[in-house]
């Protein structure tokens, strides 16, 4: 019977002509792309889909830290979705050294307990933990050893809101154990400061050696090789499920692929859900390097990197590049978007697109804010859960960036 099957197709491409056949397969293959634009061809329809993966993404699997198996599978819903729509799609996998907190406790000073968050791929306290005075260092403050003014743990304080990993900046020289502590906590803190009271923590890692690194790359060959590159991050850090930081920039990153999909495109797109991003963007070096590699880096036009797109409906836009930053004035006054976008003089090669700074393209870095109060405290928290995406971010992230590419496309 197959034999039967490859005789009358060789038998019908002989009938019609080798390139008739060739054409109309194509004009199939197109067929089955605009189908799979109708996934978002519609506001309804795209505020279904955005839940439907938050629930998949967020809800059901959780914090997807780097390197972990929660990371794999999320990685691997994201290709299932690609699948729907892109013809080329691949894993991109590397390997890296990781670190996991084992253990953690809270900040106890004078007998209160303060919430503490040891930063991500930190360095960990001594199995009893260490003791001394709490001091203030800077913006933050110190655990002090009590005999030689030793810094024994530092604290850095959350502007947004509660405890989230620590961040090492500041005036630390030295290796220490790093934290992170909520804005509420500093009268107390202050406080403890004056009456020279007695601090203690513990935290502990375990090292993870050749963690699995997963980039998830998509792509559309365009008519010719110039590229245009989208790229949100989908990795977590270890104790949020990240559903703004950064899950959902990843929905508008899939449903701008969907989308795309059923068009004819002048630039080959590229979509990149990258590993990662919380650990010095390795991922998206990786991917980078491979690029720089197989001298293909200066293809690349366009980089368009999404982080956080739905902390409010106010696009926050860093670039350069002031006819970027022209466009997405002008594509929010065409399409009457009911929000004001923000520019910045930074590079917009920030975070993820900065490792693709060899190409030269036009490089934008989007984030968002607005919704401030509401969405900036549950940053790197545990509560940045799938009820705190406002749908409406995701709709006005969506329809600016697909006209983006649209009319940077045709360029």
């Amino acid at each position: 019977m197959e034999g039967n099957k490859k005789l009358q197709r060789a038998e019908f491409i002989k009938m019609s002509g080798g390139l008739a056949f060739l054409m109309l397969s194509s004009k199939w293959l197109f067929a089955e792309n605009i189908q799979a634009a109708d996934l978002v061809n519609t506001a309804q329809k795209r505020q279904e889909y955005t839940t439907s993966l938050l629930k998949k993404l967020v809800t059901d699997i959780g914090p997807k830290p780097s390197g972990s198996k929660a990371y794999a599978k999320a990685a691997k819903v994201v290709f299932q979705e690609m699948k729907r729509s892109l013809p080329d799609v691949n894993y991109d996998k590397y390997e890296f050294d990781n670190w996991d907190p084992i253990s953690s406790s809270n900040l106890i000073v004078g007998g209160q307990h303060i919430e503490a968050i040891p930063q991500k791929r930190g360095v960990g306290t001594t199995a009893d933990g260490v003791q001394g005075i709490i001091a203030k260092s800077g913006n933050g403050f110190v655990i002090l050893d009590e005999q030689n003014a030793t810094i024994l743990a530092y604290f850095s304080v959350n502007q947004y809101g509660k405890a989230i990993a620590g961040s090492g900046s500041g005036n630390l020289s030295i290796s220490v154990p790093v934290f992170g502590i909520g804005k509420q906590d500093i009268p107390l803190l202050e406080r403890s400061v004056k009456n020279k009271q007695q601090a203690w923590i513990k935290s502990e890692y375990h090292p993870v050696y050749k963690a699995p690194g997963i980039n998830v790359i998509g792509q559309i060959k365009g008519k010719s090789k110039k590229e245009i590159l989208v790229i949100a991050h989908l990795d977590t850090i270890f104790n949020t499920p990240g559903a703004n930081d950064n899950t959902s920039s990843v929905i508008v990153m899939l449903m701008l692929a969907h989308a795309a999909s059923g068009r004819e495109n002048k630039h080959t797109l590229t979509f990149i859900a990258s590993d990662s991003e919380e650990y010095v963007y390795e991922g998206a070096y990786h991917y980078a390097e491979g690029r720089i590699a197989d001298h293909t880096i200066k293809d690349i036009r366009h980089v368009i990197n999404f982080d956080s797109l739905t902390y409010g409906p106010n696009l926050w836009i860093s670039s350069k590049n002031q006819d970027v930053k022209d466009l997405i004035h002008k594509i929010h006054k065409d399409l009457n978007i009911d929000a004001k976008p923000i520019f910045d003089e930074s590079d917009g090669y920030v975070m993820d697109s900065l490792p693709f700074k060899p190409s030269g393209a036009k490089a934008l870095h989007a984030n968002s804010r607005g919704y401030d109060e509401k969405t900036l405290p549950v940053y790197h928290r545990p509560d940045d859960t799938a009820d705190k995406v406002p749908l409406d971010c995701v709709e006005i992230s969506f329809l600016v960036f697909d006209e983006y590419i649209r009319r940077i496309d045709v360029q």
